[in-house]
């Protein structure tokens, strides 16, 4: 169980589930996670899939995928279509970091700036999502 100390409710969770352990003198293993980023950045990398998705299927491009008896499937972009046939190959290519979980802010950044390269030079502008975006 992962407990975020910073909420008051689950500190409170967390303080009964050491007291039980305790009680019952258990063994445990305590892991302090450290978060990559936080949960604004990680909003906004998800709306920058969605944006970079609408982008495109704004320019009128579909993903082709090779499905079942080696037939082409053509289908439009979605979000997770990029995060894991665009953004994720890019990441374990720059990284060799599987998970999104897993990266930080200045990796995030340096992937950024590879979709930003290669999509200005098709004339398509794509922006890291600021927090004005976030909020509507």
């Amino acid at each position: 169980m992962i407990y975020n100390l910073q909420n008051e409710n689950e500190r409170s969770h967390f303080n009964k589930q050491c007291d039980f352990l305790k009680e019952n003198g258990k063994t445990v293993d305590l892991i302090i996670k450290r978060n990559t980023r936080s949960t604004k950045q990680n909003s906004a990398l998800h709306l920058l899939f969605t944006i970079i998705s609408s982008q495109l299927n704004e320019m009128g491009l579909e993903f082709r995928y090779l499905g079942l008896s080696g037939q082409i499937l053509e289908m439009r972009y979605t979000p997770e279509l990029v995060k894991n046939h665009i953004w994720r190959p890019i990441q374990v290519t720059l990284f060799d970091i599987k998970s999104t979980k897993k990266i930080n802010t200045i990796q995030i950044n340096e992937i950024v700036d590879v979709l930003t390269k290669f999509f200005g030079e098709r004339g398509v502008v794509i922006e890291f999502p600021n927090v004005n975006q976030l909020i509507n």
